[in-house]
């Protein structure tokens, strides 16, 4: 069943500096409120019972958070580090999570940083898998409106299998020679932020918040280089005790198989890269997904990969900011029992964005996304409105930025 969405976003956003201007002693305060207007039309050429999924106003939150930070000397180039960051919501989607914000949420680590080996952090933190695209490629990972975003986690074109890992030890070496690696091990205890997922009976289980019943551990691994206007990143992920069937889920499902000697295979790879020339950027990132499923049964088994790509081409001049952005993921290919087909597996999606700095503080940003899904597709863009398969979204947002 196709569907359309049309979606008028206008988001209002406040915010403080990314890295705080408050400051007590060691202790640093920053956080971020951002909010959105949705205006949400859906069309279908069957009737649709339930009316909130025709039209739709919602007051959409955009990443709102408030942290706090300290970093002390310990000498010898050594310092502790701590971070609390949690996440607030500015409006809610029907999202129950949305009614009361955890503390600690986002970032959260105890850590210790070296200036000659690196840093060292544990507790809650993005991933490698995740970290490594904000340097291989600025302009693609950093977008202008993050409800447009092709990047991410829920559904999303592209970075399925990145995430912010809830129990994880994370390392981050220092700058050497244009290079920076980093790895992240996350033990795979708590499903809520990760790919992770735990069965309770025999049968197969998805990710849901709550502790998993079986541990799936994810270790990821990347490296970065950057020198002068070039910069390439790379980075692989996999997930132990978990396969996830990419024909039949866009949204990643990783999923736990009880049947006795069930093996599993869930893994991603990345290249970024990103080249500026005086005012112009370009960026591109690529990604394969493959996961397989072996010793179940001859129905169930199945080895399949995905491989999704995005185009970015950024210009910056003054107070002005302006990307054009494309991401395409490909038809799911490889098989599941006798079946190697997986048509309308693929998603696509264009978008224009600009931004306006009226002065240090202050900016407006608009943007003009289309996103079409194939007939099996559900992909969603940042906004992470629920979309079903073959349904098509075309948005417009507007919004203005204030800093303090």
């Amino acid at each position: 069943m196709n569907k359309n969405v049309i979606a008028l976003a206008i988001s209002t956003a406040f915010a403080l500096p990314a890295m705080a201007d408050v400051a007590v002693g060691p202790l640093a305060i920053y956080g971020t409120a951002a909010t959105a207007f949705e205006s949400v039309s859906i069309s279908s050429a069957t009737a649709i019972v339930d009316q909130s999924k025709i039209t739709q106003n919602r007051l959409m939150d955009q990443t709102s958070k408030l942290g706090f930070k300290a970093s002390h000397d310990l000498g010898k180039g050594l310092k502790g580090l701590v971070q609390v960051e949690s996440r607030l919501y500015l409006g809610n989607t029907g999202n129950n999570t949305q009614n009361s914000a955890e503390l600690g949420s986002r970032n959260t680590f105890a850590g210790i940083s070296s200036t000659d080996f690196g840093t060292v952090r544990m507790g809650r933190y993005d991933n490698a898998y995740k970290l490594h695209t904000k340097t291989g490629s600025k302009f693609a990972y950093d977008n202008v409106n993050d409800a447009s975003g092709e990047f991410g986690k829920d559904g999303q074109i592209m970075g399925r299998l990145t995430g912010r890992d809830a129990d994880s030890i994370n390392y981050e070496s220092p700058k050497l020679s244009g290079f920076t690696f980093w790895a992240s091990y996350n033990l795979g205890k708590d499903s809520d932020n990760g790919v992770k997922a735990g069965a309770t009976s025999g049968a197969a289980s998805a990710a849901t918040s709550t502790p998993a019943a079986t541990v799936m551990p994810q270790s990821s691994a990347a490296l970065a280089y950057a020198n002068g206007p070039f910069t390439v990143s790379a980075g692989y992920t996999t997930i132990s005790n978990a396969a996830w069937e990419l024909g039949a889920s866009s949204s990643r499902s990783a999923k736990w198989n009880a049947a006795s000697g069930a093996g599993f295979g869930l893994s991603g790879t990345t290249l970024a890269a990103q080249y500026t020339m005086g005012e112009f950027a370009i960026g591109a990132v690529g990604e394969v997904i493959r996961s397989n499923l072996t010793g179940a049964s001859a129905a169930t088994n199945f080895d399949q990969s995905q491989t999704a790509y995005a185009f970015i081409g950024a210009y910056k001049t003054g107070p002005h900011e302006a990307h054009i952005r494309y991401a395409q993921a490909a038809e799911v290919s490889g098989v599941k029992g006798t079946s190697s087909t997986f048509t309308g597996t693929e998603g696509k999606q264009l978008s224009l964005m600009y931004a306006y700095a009226f002065n240090d503080m202050v900016k407006l940003v608009t943007s003009l996304t289309t996103l079409a899904n194939g007939t099996n597709a559900s992909f969603t863009p940042g906004s992470g409105f629920s979309m079903t398969k073959g349904a098509s979204l075309d948005q417009f947002a507007i919004g203005l930025s204030a800093s303090f």
